[in-house]
């Protein structure tokens, strides 16, 4: 039996927080740390405002030496907020799961990623 893609994403979904570009765009937590995901090709569509690129399949290699992060003892990184966003929410997803396995507590996965974000009006940078 093939494994279901969707299956396996809706029960990542139940293990993390997911939050709608509303929540982020109103409620961003000022010290919050916003990763978009995605493949540096991808990002030439534009990255929301102040975000800052760790593609998913190096995140948990990269940032814990990335410059976002330097300076910040354990304690505050494995407190900050983080925000991850790819292209549609899967992806993010996933990430969410993998940063919460490695002892982060505040992370959130944004619910339809950089398309719905454009779709809300987010607005973004220009490559």
């Amino acid at each position: 039996m093939k494994p279901c893609v969707a299956n396996y994403l809706s029960n990542i979904k139940q293990q993390i927080n997911e939050v709608s570009v509303e929540d982020v765009k109103h409620n961003l937590p000022q010290d919050a740390l916003i990763i978009d995901v995605r493949e540096p090709a991808e990002t030439q569509q534009g990255m929301v405002e102040g975000a800052v690129n760790i593609p998913r399949g190096v995140l948990e290699f990269k940032l814990f030496a990335h410059d976002c992060v330097n300076g910040l003892c354990d304690e505050d990184l494995f407190n900050k907020p983080i925000y991850l966003y790819c292209a549609s929410g899967g992806r993010s997803a996933c990430c969410a799961h993998t940063l919460q396995q490695l002892g982060f507590n505040n992370v959130y996965s944004v619910d339809g990623g950089f398309k719905k974000w454009v779709e809300r009006d987010g607005g973004c940078t220009q490559p």
